[in-house]
């Protein structure tokens, strides 16, 4: 067994317990293995140990990656997690899986006008700036019942849930009531404006520190890296 079957194993028995603490069903929660940075020979190793989801933020690099997926003929579900700016909403194709960072309207119209162009639905999660912190992307927790209606039924697009990053804090336990709000923003949500919507499923917060009380709390999707990966290299490009 390899290091990163060791690892992914810890990951996905903490997963299996924490839900099971919770009363949550352990297939109702999506490991997300934060691949951003890390080549493409990592990917493949935590492939050969069962993962499927995989993260990443540099559309180049994400790009890359998938052709050398393509290549070795392993077929991976790839989440784009990072900003995406306008002008590379062109490089958006079905290869993609799902995006967890939808924060503007003009974003959501770039990115239906390429999927309808290209003959897909885009797939996306709405980001929440659950703290209302100012150096942080998303949609402000004011505006986001607005926002949702306005995107709600754009051609080409598919609105599927929300995502957060909480704000930095000392410990995972301080990072609860941010992911609690998003849970209740979610539900609301969900009622108010997608209560007849099949796909408003998803929930992504949390991640290496915090993802447990993320569970605790309604995740669906928990992004871990570094628990998997190991130290995160850096990169010169975005």
């Amino acid at each position: 067994m390899t290091d990163f079957n060791l690892r992914l194993a810890e990951v996905q028995s903490r997963i299996i317990s924490t839900c099971k603490r919770c009363g949550r069903d352990p297939a109702d929660v999506t490991l997300l293995a934060v691949s951003k940075t890390f080549p493409i020979s990592q990917v493949e190793e935590a492939y050969a140990a069962g993962q499927l989801h995989f993260g990443e933020n540099y559309i180049q690099d994400c790009l890359e990656k998938m052709d050398q997926a393509r290549s070795a003929k392993i077929h991976l579900k790839w989440h784009f997690i990072g900003h995406l700016q306008s002008n590379k909403v062109k490089f958006f194709n079905p290869d993609f899986h799902l995006f967890h960072g939808l924060d503007s309207l003009k974003l959501a119209q770039r990115l239906a006008r390429r999927a309808l162009s290209g003959g897909f639905v885009a797939r996306a999660l709405v980001q929440v700036n659950i703290g209302n912190e100012a150096s942080k992307a998303g949609i402000s927790v004011a505006s986001l019942f607005d926002f949702l209606t306005n995107v709600r039924y754009i051609e080409g697009l598919s609105i599927e849930g929300l995502m957060a990053i909480p704000p930095a804090v000392a410990s995972p336990e301080a990072s609860r009531p941010y992911f609690r709000s998003l849970r209740q923003l979610f539900i609301r949500a969900k009622s108010e404006i997608f209560p007849d919507s099949s796909v408003f499923q998803q929930i992504s917060m949390g991640m290496s520190k915090d993802y447990e009380v993320a569970i605790e709390e309604g995740a669906t999707i928990v992004r871990v890296g570094s628990l998997l990966f190991g130290q995160r290299k850096k990169v010169l490009y975005n």
